[in-house]
């Protein structure tokens, strides 16, 4: 059964189309996601489709109830950004409409809170149609892909890892086409190429040949010559008639290197904490934390909300007594509050007041952010949220700074940026400490992690992964031993109903019980 039909919606800002949108519909019970750059207008399109904002053009017929989850949701002060999208998911989930759409819901969200989401979504019986950066979520939740690209939406069937698949086969079938297209256009120049010498050389008289001999010639090579630029001629028609194929985009591979001033040997330490400590008020958020982070080394600090990631951030920056940096160490740090950007300076002007590096890498680190050679003159305070968040990306990875921390660092980004990010820091000879809720982002980039958790801050030799695989084997065991202790329990008291029980036993029994209770409930 029908749950939306979509009948020619066409919507525009300024002088600019967003979408256009002839026919589409989606069935009672799919999980669409939608995807595509920013500034597409994918949060417009949901709203339409919400009946929070109308089209230009075109019309929207629902069927049933709706709940509407906004990106920005309204200001508590008394709530963090987790809690009022926690609640207000519980509110609309309560209200139980048959169509529910929602802007970027992960985005406050730690990842407990994200799977915990998950769940809930995937048992949800109406029709869900969700914008999330967050790949992971969207792979597992989707049902179908609707992006937005060129003004328009293509639908893909499946998840978002389906949808990946599909990408990359439409990108081998363009380099295909775009290489065929590529083999004949050489093929009819090098045919054209040999036309016009054969010209040439009857146009040209043979040196070996005395004058008689030449002008009896003339004739007939002037119709062979004729002939060949005949052909010439049409082998250019054929040319101009080949239908363009331009070559598809491809993310180019970049590797920032420091300059030797600037690097430290891979393995050295760059930071050690010895019995590191902190705390909120009274609430303590970690304890005699001991470690040490290597160059080179990439470093995902994980944990739930308010666990204390960023207080660890800043104890690195503000120089904490517990913390001592490696000789030759200078931190580059990014933050949501964009400080490291002049507003009254140009895109490119803000690069090199800050790079060590030639133009052509600052050009290369750009573009693989999506920015274009039309880009760089413009003024930063022209650029959107997004942008500038690239922009201070590109200039800390181009900085001199070989310690880089990168609190929450994909905020705004879309996924395409984010695929960016995840090569250039991979590609970064540095070191980089970073927080990220984004599980993709994570299990793509990091080396090691920093958890937090338990009220403890404590180094993980391996990458995200790795670490799943621990954590699912430590709670597997956890399960086990549990049911060894529920299993010691009922036999406890089976022997304890036993109508010849003596006092003394009776006694040793109940206490042995009483033990394994305690010990049960501790796990």
């Amino acid at each position: 059964m029908l749950a939306i039909e979509i009948h020619d919606v066409k919507k525009e800002i300024a002088d600019r189309v967003l979408f256009e949108i002839p026919h589409l519909t989606a069935n009672r019970g799919q999980r669409i996601g939608i995807v595509g750059r920013n500034g597409l207008g994918k949060t417009t399109l949901l709203e339409i489709l919400a009946g929070v904002a109308t089209a230009d053009q075109g019309g929207i017929t629902r069927n049933g109830t709706v709940g509407y989850l906004p990106q920005i949701l309204p200001e508590d002060a008394r709530l963090s950004g987790g809690e009022k999208t926690r609640k207000a998911v519980q509110r609309i989930l309560a209200e139980q409409p048959n169509l529910l759409f929602a802007d970027e819901p992960t985005s406050n969200l730690d990842v407990d809170s994200v799977k915990h989401l998950e769940r809930q979504w995937k048992r949800y019986a109406g029709t869900l149609f969700v914008i999330s950066h967050d790949r992971a979520f969207l792979n597992a939740i989707c049902t179908t892909i609707w992006e937005l690209d060129q003004q328009k939406i293509t639908v893909y069937a499946g998840n978002y890892e389906a949808y990946e698949t599909a990408k990359a086969k439409e990108r081998d079938q363009a380099m295909a086409g775009y290489e065929q297209y590529n083999a004949k256009k050489k093929q009819l120049e090098e045919a054209k190429s040999h036309r016009e010498k054969t010209a040439h050389g009857l146009r040209t008289p043979n040196k070996r040949f005395n004058s008689k001999e030449i002008r009896s010639a003339k004739p007939g090579k002037g119709v062979q010559e004729k002939k060949q630029h005949k052909l010439v001629k049409a082998i250019d028609q054929r040319i101009e008639r080949l239908e363009k194929v331009d070559k598809p985009f491809q993310q180019k591979s970049i590797k920032i290197t420091l300059p030797e001033a600037n690097q430290i040997k891979q393995g050295n330490t760059v930071i050690r904490a010895t019995q590191l400590a902190a705390k909120v008020g009274k609430r303590n958020l970690f304890s005699d934390a001991t470690f040490s982070l290597k160059s080179g080394e990439k470093i995902a600090i994980i944990g739930k909300n308010a666990s204390g990631k960023t207080t660890f951030l800043r104890q690195v920056i503000a120089g904490n007594e517990a913390i001592q940096l490696g000789e030759k160490v200078k931190i580059g740090y990014f933050d949501q509050q964009l400080k490291q950007v002049d507003l009254t300076k140009t895109l490119w002007e803000n690069i090199q007041a800050v790079s060590v590096h030639d133009d052509q890498m600052n050009r290369d680190c750009l573009g693989s952010l999506q920015f274009t050679a039309d880009d760089l003159p413009k003024d930063t305070n022209v650029l959107s949220g997004g942008e500038r968040v690239k922009l201070a990306l590109a200039m800390i990875l181009l900085s001199d700074a070989n310690v880089l921390i990168l609190d929450e660092p994909t905020n705004y980004l879309d996924i395409n940026a984010m695929k960016a990010l995840e090569e250039l820091i991979s590609g970064y000879s540095g070191t980089v400490l970073f927080v990220s809720h984004d599980r993709t982002f994570v299990r793509k980039v990091a080396t090691n992690l920093l958890v937090l958790e338990d009220e403890k801050l404590q180094l993980f030799a391996g990458n995200y992964a790795e670490w799943e695989d621990a954590k699912q084997t430590k709670t597997t065991r956890v399960q086990e031993d549990t049911l060894l202790l529920e299993l010691e329990m009922s036999a406890i008291a089976a022997k304890l109903m036993e109508p010849r029980l003596k006092a003394a036993e009776k006694a040793e029994l109940e206490q042995r019980y009483q033990e394994v209770a305690a010990k049960r409930k501790r796990r």
